[in-house]
């Protein structure tokens, strides 16, 4: 067997790392671990995705544009055609002496480096072994199929494939050239790296120097001193090869890039070093309970008119992460018929959001009651329950299940670092305009977790009672 990293051994290296240990690592960002037929190494375990691939091939796509379809196909394995998007491969750079005085100007128009292809994405660590081990691609996916009950399903997204092969010298630079493109964070999965500019990543030990001329996004490897200027004027996006031979800096694994405790320091350390996170805490149980009192009575009715319309459950408990991770059940009065979840699939089309939530117009999935619990907000009532107990909060993010996480890490991350809210900034900035929702939703997670303070979660409390005033008068 062979390592796939010391595929190619004339491969240039930066920071030490072969261009498909590189490769890896940006796919190891988004919480995938790339698995090369044949490799004869069994894949880990803990990652979310596991990206099939030929024993030379590089493959780059941006995992968000087929988000939606992985979540709702719930297959196994996925098909991915990858489409080349439309690039007029031109490069030009201003080569200089030591000295810094101009020699020449090149231009270059790199070949076509193909990019039409297809990959396989799998859920599971057993159908990635079965690849790994796998002496060829017809045995790999007859041992997959062999498993019980694998699902396979299709997508297509814009994407590159390329083959890394003796033959194909250019693919390390054509795939280096995308990643560079689209991973704008390298330092938070290769160690040793640090921003020197704008855009511009290279070794901690190196410095940016008065000369150089850079245009990010650019890496730079090792140069022969760590203080030479460099002679050429780089352009990104593209890689800057090592000058000089130097020990790989070390690739995080995922369960570190991912870490819980990681997160939380940096995502609210200034919150648990203040006032804000004990009186938020605070609060959180005083309104919780004072509201699971008053309201105990209209509870009842609420409960008692489920059952009559549509009998038991009356609370539905529906799998959620809270700060770190962990699981808990969100509990809501049951506002839907029993066999809803089974119905989903089939009413995929009639989906008005573009991420993976699901709003359906005169949904038929809702209970004639269910219908008046959503139009005056009771259905949400039990979450107090939640809140009470610290599995959310009154403000934050949407509590949202494992499955609408997986697919988008950095952002997972960021919104994990907090409790979800009943209420959120999302909820009350959202417009619900075609093919906007879900970058909304990301988009105002973010800005709550960087944002978040006592004034912040006010205004959104404040906003909250405002827009269901609104929607009972108007009787949206």
């Amino acid at each position: 067997m062979h390592s796939p990293a010391s595929l190619n051994p004339t491969d240039p290296t930066l920071w030490g790392l072969t261009p498909m240990e590189l490769h890896d690592a940006f796919w190891a960002s988004h919480g995938v671990v790339c698995v090369r037929r044949h490799c004869g190494v069994a894949p880990s375990q803990s990652a979310d995705l596991f990206l099939l691939l030929e024993p030379t091939q590089f493959a780059v796509f941006d995992l968000r544009a087929i988000a939606e379809s992985l979540l709702w196909s719930h297959a196994d394995i996925t098909r991915v055609q990858l489409v080349p998007e439309k690039d007029d491969g031109y490069v030009e750079r201003i080569v200089r002496n030591p000295a810094g005085d101009v020699l020449r100007i090149e231009r270059r128009y790199r070949p076509d480096a193909g990019g039409n292809g297809v990959v396989h994405l799998a859920r599971r660590s057993d159908h990635a072994r079965d690849w790994a081990l796998a002496p060829t691609t017809s045995e790999a996916f007859a041992s997959m199929r062999r498993r019980r009950r694998t699902r396979v399903d299709a997508a297509q997204c814009h994407g590159a494939v390329l083959e890394g092969g003796a033959s194909q010298k250019g693919a390390a630079q054509r795939a280096m050239s995308l990643i560079v493109s689209r991973w704008p964070n390298p330092d938070r999965v290769i160690e040793g790296i640090t921003p020197l500019a704008e855009g511009v990543f290279g070794s901690s030990e190196s410095v940016a120097h008065e000369e150089d001329r850079t245009v990010g996004p650019l890496w730079i490897g090792a140069r022969a001193q760590a203080a030479q200027p460099l002679a050429v004027e780089a352009i990104g996006p593209a890689p800057v090869w090592d000058a000089v031979p130097t020990s790989p800096h070390r690739v995080r694994p995922i369960l570190e890039i991912f870490a819980a405790n990681t997160v939380e320091r940096v995502a609210v350390h200034h919150a648990e070093r203040s006032f804000y996170a004990p009186l938020k805490r605070l609060l959180d149980i005083i309104i919780s309970l004072s509201v699971l009192v008053l309201t105990a009575p209209l509870m009842v009715v609420c409960a008692v008119m489920i059952v009559i319309d549509d009998g038991f459950p009356v609370f539905f408990g529906h799998r959620r992460q809270s700060r770190g991770g962990s699981s808990f059940r969100c509990w809501k009065f049951r506002t839907m018929r029993r066999d809803a979840e089974a119905l989903v699939a089939d009413l995929r089309k009639q989906n008005l959001c573009d991420g993976p939530q699901v709003l359906i117009k005169d949904d038929p999935r809702v209970t004639a009651i269910g219908k008046t619990l959503r139009k005056l907000q009771l259905d949400e009532f039990p979450q107090f329950w939640n809140v009470l107990i610290g599995d959310m909060s009154l403000v934050g993010p949407r509590p949202s299940p494992d499955n609408e996480n997986q697919y988008c890490p950095a952002w997972r991350e960021i919104r994990l670092s907090v409790r979800p809210g009943i209420t959120g900034l999302w909820q009350v900035m959202r417009t619900r305009e075609a093919g906007k929702d879900f970058q909304e939703w990301i988009q105002y997670d973010i800005e709550y977790v960087r944002r978040m303070g006592p004034w912040l979660d006010l205004r959104i409390c404040l906003q909250t009672v405002q827009n269901i005033l609104v929607r009972r008068h108007t009787g949206a």
